[in-house]
């Protein structure tokens, strides 16, 4: 086996999986022993690119190399669960071809991966479809990573400086719509790692330009989602300190104009989310009044003992979910007395209604599942 290529913590924090050059396994780590306890075999190829831990239940993602194959497995057994394939999704273009880098959404119920191909792909980890394909790209895209709340998607791309073209971008990009929001350019050479801040305001990179660079991307987020408002929201902040955002002054030297650009620049950062966060508080009021519970109907489609997992449509969505056999036994014997609440309420943009914090609940034992968006509801 080569060198490590890529590593991830368990959510527990106990454990780490790796994926190594010249190896078509994945090994896992026990943090406090620093042993290796266990192997998984099944990719065909000499190297796994990228593994990551689901955020839910005992699941491993892999992605290879050589076969062009995105797998996910059972941790506790070792069983192959699922496997997105070329003909489904990434294409071969070259001989050395590989998907270069996975992530889980928070919630666990789907992967976001990139290929040499230049393509970005959202996948449904349980079910193998694919959702849909991000396009923009110019040339291989090397790192992917979903933000905290699962609504934004970071991407790398580039080739070896060596090459005549390269593109060398990191993009934002919307989950729901593939499209993309903004893109970030400044290394000059390929972007190996992105990765969203614990907030979801910040995005870092790392080059092969020997630098890793920080974006604030909060901006582009916030004019995304406050499309129509953002521009008032800027002349307010500016028309607040005229001393600050006024043209250059004929009696102004240069450095001076430059230091006042700065003080302008930082005094934009630092008012923009309190003016964000104000707007924010203002359409929650009106949420919360269009807020109210709903019933849905739940049908539960297929059991997995083996991994156990529970393919469960509640409404018109679909989940696989990690449940025990014990407390899926007693799902299905309740499936006649089931309940499935929500919250239907206006969505961020007040354009529509959404329906949010599903859960199903099993009247025997009182036993809880999520289902479907999940938010955080301010009062």
């Amino acid at each position: 086996m080569g060198g490590a290529r890529s590593i991830d913590f368990s959510p527990d924090g106990q454990f780490l999986v790796s994926g190594a050059i010249g190896a078509d396994c994945l090994k896992f780590w026990d943090i406090s022993k620093g042993k290796d306890i266990h192997i998984i075999n099944g990719h065909s190829g000499n190297s796994v690119n990228s593994v990551a831990f689901s955020p839910i239940g005992p699941f491993v993602a892999s992605a290879a190399r050589r076969d062009i194959t995105i797998r996910l497995w059972n941790v506790l057994t070792g069983e192959e669960i699922q496997t997105l394939s070329e003909d489904l999704g990434h294409h071969r273009v070259s001989t050395i071809d590989g998907i270069f880098s996975i992530d889980f959404s928070p919630d666990g119920q789907y992967l976001i991966s990139t290929n040499w191909d230049d393509s970005i792909i959202l996948w449904n980890a349980f079910t193998g479809e694919k959702i849909r394909t991000f396009a923009d790209h110019e040339i291989t895209v090397k790192s992917v990573a979903f933000s905290p709340d699962g609504q934004y998607v970071v991407s790398g791309s580039g080739v070896w400086a060596a090459s005549e073209y390269k593109d060398n971008a990191v993009r934002i990009w919307d989950v729901s719509t593939g499209k993309k929001i903004q893109t970030l350019t400044g290394h000059d050479d390929y972007v190996y790692s992105v990765a969203f801040s614990p907030d979801g305001r910040y995005v870092v990179s790392g080059s092969g330009d020997n630098t890793v660079k920080l974006w604030d991307v909060f901006k582009f987020i916030a004019s995304h989602e406050y499309p129509d408002e953002y521009p008032d929201i800027i002349d307010r902040i500016k028309s607040s300190r005229s001393d600050l955002f006024a043209p250059r002054d004929q009696f102004e030297t240069t450095k001076e104009y430059a230091d006042r650009q700065q003080q302008s620049a930082e005094y934009l950062r630092k008012e923009l989310p309190l003016h964000i966060e104000k707007l924010k508080s203002e359409r929650m009021e009106q949420i919360a009044k269009s807020r109210r519970e709903v019933s849905l109907d739940v049908e539960l489609v297929n059991y997995d003992a083996d991994n156990q997992l529970y393919k469960i449509t509640v409404g018109d969505i679909t989940e696989v979910k990690y449940i025990d056999r014990e407390n899926a036994r007693s799902l299905y014997e309740n499936r006649h007395n089931l309940v499935a609440s929500g919250i239907k309420q206006l969505t961020r943009d007040l354009q529509k209604k959404e329906i949010i914090n599903i859960y199903l609940t099993n009247p025997e034992t009182g036993e809880s599942y999520p289902i479907g968006k999940q938010l955080d509801i301010e009062e």
